[in-house]
């Protein structure tokens, strides 16, 4: 019998953006307007057209935000979506997941990035398939996804093994959560479970990453600028190509 979990999805959505010390190129208030596009555009339809929606999806938001953009997320909040306020080195995320004898998975996801309609239903899949097998912790990962540059509207495949959405599995009574590790530094010892057989993420570059581009010096990190994806392959992610936001 498989063992009972509970998934949740985590999103860092503007926590500390109001700190004084935040790394930002731009006031926090253009921030919000541009940030807000993004995730209306790309991670919000991603995840509401998820073909398996047994997920909570937690919203981290940083308490000092003003109301006028508090409420435009609440009306933005689908059925399984949640705001939550962590404070510094506060564990929120855990607070939204009962104590039990179950496993927890949880799934990173940026405010401007998008999955693939069938990555909740692939996630489950896998989690059925090794759950009496692997030893938790354990992660999940889709090193294969999409990357997207706004300015130049183009889009390509792209291979990176310890991308910025995997899914760590644990025992709820041990359980720290995904952000307990950067994306790019979980332990070797953890062991690790990938699914390769399509895209699952869309990875957007725009006016205002710190991080994101298209060309990488990283070696576990590749664009194949010769694999470009057709504009309706984005619809599979929840996008409309025809109504890209501005970069």
């Amino acid at each position: 019998m498989t063992r009972r979990f509970k998934h949740l999805i985590v999103t860092r959505f503007n926590t500390y953006l109001y700190a004084p010390d935040a790394p930002l190129n731009v006031a926090p208030d253009e921030w919000m307007e541009h940030r807000l596009r993004l995730f209306a555009s790309f991670t919000l339809p991603s995840l509401a057209g998820q073909t398996c929606q047994d997920f909570t999806w937690l919203l981290g938001v940083d308490p000092q935000t003003p109301d006028c953009y508090m409420q435009r997320l609440e009306r933005l909040c689908a059925a399984n979506m949640k705001l939550v306020m962590p404070e510094k080195d506060d564990d929120a995320w855990l607070r939204e997941a009962e104590p039990g004898d179950y496993d927890l998975l949880t799934t990173r996801i940026d405010n401007d990035d998008a999955f693939h309609r069938e990555t909740v239903a692939a996630l489950h899949t896998a989690y059925r398939e090794q759950c009496e097998t692997l030893r938790r912790p354990w992660v999940i990962v889709f090193p294969l996804g999409l990357i997207t540059d706004l300015a130049e509207r183009q889009t390509w495949v792209m291979e990176y093994w310890c991308n910025n959405c995997p899914t760590l599995v644990e025992d709820r009574g041990e359980a720290k959560t995904v952000w307990y590790w950067q994306h790019d530094q979980i332990p070797a010892e953890v062991a690790r479970h990938y699914i390769k057989d399509k895209p699952y993420w869309l990875q957007v570059v725009h006016t205002q990453n710190l991080r994101n581009a298209v060309q990488s010096s990283n070696p576990l990190r590749k664009v194949y600028q010769e694999l470009a994806a057709k504009p309706e392959h984005l619809r599979q992610y929840g996008v409309d190509p025809e109504r890209l936001p501005m970069a």
